[in-house]
């Protein structure tokens, strides 16, 4: 049975797979700057021209805008490309956002996908909760890994459109088709040779942009990658109003199975969350990640994960949300239809 297929099967009947045993240790890293106002978790991501971002290495969108002036880049499963003006954080109380605090973004698990005695997969669900009505004091922001800095922004208060939500640590699942030369490389021979991410993302409903341009390349060389592609795992939550949760069960499969004497056990899971989303990472700022399940990784309620920033490793942010805002003007056009509409109705 081909391999995506087995694991749509398998995660529909699975159980949960619980031992004992130790989590596995993964720390977490966070260089952070402050920025001069205050901030709720929906920030412009537009660069400048158009957004508070100050463009950084180039490519770091599409052909059409590789400024990216409209903000963060996708590629449609019917290929469209279109691009979202903000990105959604989990900032906590104090720190930029509030209430729910990290779980504004929340990643829990579900089940392991087994094969008999080995993981094949997992399932987990994610739920966004748009908190941003509530600004309690100032974000943090810094350069991402591609020299984009983020300036002081009128944070957004309202209605998330077009919500979409991108994981940092799995590929698409076609094989081969990976990041060649991004700044978290899975090798077998680490230097030498390149290689994937072992998790991929099942159903998702577009790629996101990545632009892998501060870790260099030598022409003609095993180093020599592209700048940058459509290529991060992403799903689509529809518009969310303030203080409305939406969640969606994600699966994620394994191209070379795993133990599960390998990983943490299922129980040490319950009433964590996987996904941390904080203001001081950019749009997707490395990729690949780790795995936050098979590495144990969790979101503890930090302002920031603390520790040095880490080129290779950093766990302030393993995935992103990001949505569009009403266009100037477009209020009053939807007062207007519901006025129209109304008037219909009681014409009948």
């Amino acid at each position: 049975m081909e391999l995506h297929a087995q694991i749509k099967l398998l995660s529909a009947r699975t159980t949960f797979k619980a031992r004992t045993g130790p989590v596995v240790a993964a720390g977490l890293a966070a260089l952070v700057f402050a920025a001069g106002a205050l901030g709720s978790p929906g920030l412009d991501v537009r660069s400048a021209g158009s957004g508070p971002i100050t463009a950084g290495n180039a490519p770091a969108g599409p052909s059409n805008d590789p400024t990216t002036q409209q903000g963060q880049w996708f590629l449609d499963n019917n290929g469209l490309a279109v691009a979202n003006s903000h990105e959604f954080h989990d900032n906590i109380d104090g720190n930029g956002g509030g209430p729910p605090n990290h779980l504004a973004i929340q990643g829990s698990f579900v089940n392991y996908v087994m094969a008999g005695p080995n993981i094949v997969g997992y399932v987990m669900n994610v739920s966004i909760t748009n908190n941003t009505n509530l600004v309690i004091g100032p974000y943090a922001a810094q350069p991402n890994l591609h020299g984009e800095n983020r300036g002081s922004s009128t944070p957004y208060v309202g209605t998330m459109f077009d919500v979409r939500f991108s994981s940092h640590w799995a590929d698409d699942g076609v094989i081969g088709n990976f990041n060649a030369g991004g700044p978290n490389l899975v090798s077998n021979n680490p230097g030498t040779t390149f290689g994937e991410s072992n998790s991929f993302a099942v159903g998702y409903d577009a790629l996101a942009w990545y632009s892998h341009t501060t870790a260099g390349g030598i022409p003609g060389t095993i180093f020599q990658w592209p700048q940058g592609q459509f290529q991060v795992p992403t799903w689509d939550f529809g518009n969310i109003v303030v203080g409305q949760t939406v969640t969606r069960l994600l699966t994620f499969g394994l191209y070379n199975a795993v133990s599960n004497a390998a990983v943490p056990p299922a129980s040490v899971f319950q009433g964590q969350d996987f996904l941390i989303a904080r203001s001081n990472d950019i749009r997707i700022a490395s990729y690949f990640q780790d795995d936050p399940v098979l590495n144990g990784i969790f979101d503890r309620l930090q302002p920031y994960p603390p520790g040095s920033f880490n080129f290779n490793n950093s766990q302030y942010g393993n995935s992103s949300v990001f949505f569009n805002v009403p266009a100037p003007g477009a209020g009053v056009l939807l007062a207007l239809s519901g006025v129209l509409a109304s008037r219909r109705r009681r014409s009948r």
